[in-house]
């Protein structure tokens, strides 16, 4: 009787293996785009001016609701030593101010629940600390609420770790370093300054996550490659 024999992994259809190297491939490169977005997937605020004692446009920006659920809500705290807190109207949302003695809070209520996989933005105009020396760090602590549940983004970095729920931050500078070239004092224009805003601060979390995604999918890469090339060398024996 005739042995059956099993192909070998050896001999495997060329288009088989291509096939799977292209996947793994797929997958690093998948992994490599979509780690940055969800380390970074949480309130964050961005700042037009960042010098002490001048008038900065603040846009927080949410991208996600809770676990799933729409956002109906984002109540913005301002500390006492942030002044002249001026909300701007935002199409879709409903706004209102409340003043307390440690400070502010700016309330955007979404007409309709903003669903989980669409992202929005609202803007506060605000005077920085007027006694703030540059490296101060001002946070504004922001309770999403959302059709289930509510993630409340208050938590500060200890000794070096990122939190599960940071606050949005910003960090104050010197005056010529700003990006509108002020030289500092509350007169400064609001309007100029966000014509050029300033930089997204950097996710340490999320770099590493993307670090390690792209190693990943150069190496499925080397794999798609060695893949292509068994084929030829065996023809050649």
């Amino acid at each position: 009787m005739p042995r059956t024999t099993r192909p070998t992994a050896s001999a495997r259809p060329p288009g088989r293996r291509r096939a799977l190297a292209a996947t793994g491939a797929a997958l690093g490169l998948g992994l490599a785009l979509s780690a940055p977005l969800a380390a970074s997937a949480h309130v964050e605020v961005d700042a037009s001016s960042t010098a002490p004692a001048t008038l900065s446009v603040l846009t927080f920006a949410v991208g996600h609701g809770c676990e799933g659920s729409a956002t109906t809500a984002l109540a913005i705290r301002f500390p006492a030593d942030v002044q002249a807190v001026k909300p701007t109207l935002a199409p879709g949302w409903s706004v209102a101010e409340q003043e307390a003695a440690d400070g502010t809070t700016v309330t955007y209520t979404a007409d309709t629940p903003l669903p989980d996989s669409l992202r929005a933005t609202v803007q506060v105009e605000a005077l920085l600390p007027v006694d703030g020396t540059a490296g101060d760090v001002v946070a504004f602590p922001t309770l999403q609420t959302c059709v289930a549940g509510s993630t409340d983004w208050s938590e500060l970095p200890a000794a070096g770790a990122e939190p599960d729920h940071p606050a949005p931050t910003v960090t104050l500078t010197d005056a010529t370093t700003t990006a509108t070239g002020a030289t500092g004092g509350a007169s400064a224009s609001a309007d100029a300054a966000a014509a050029t805003p300033a930089a997204a601060p950097t996710d340490p979390v999320a770099r590493l996550l993307g670090l390690g995604a792209l190693v990943v999918g150069v190496v499925a890469v080397m794999l798609l490659t060695i893949g292509m090339r068994r084929p030829e060398q065996g023809g050649r024996r």
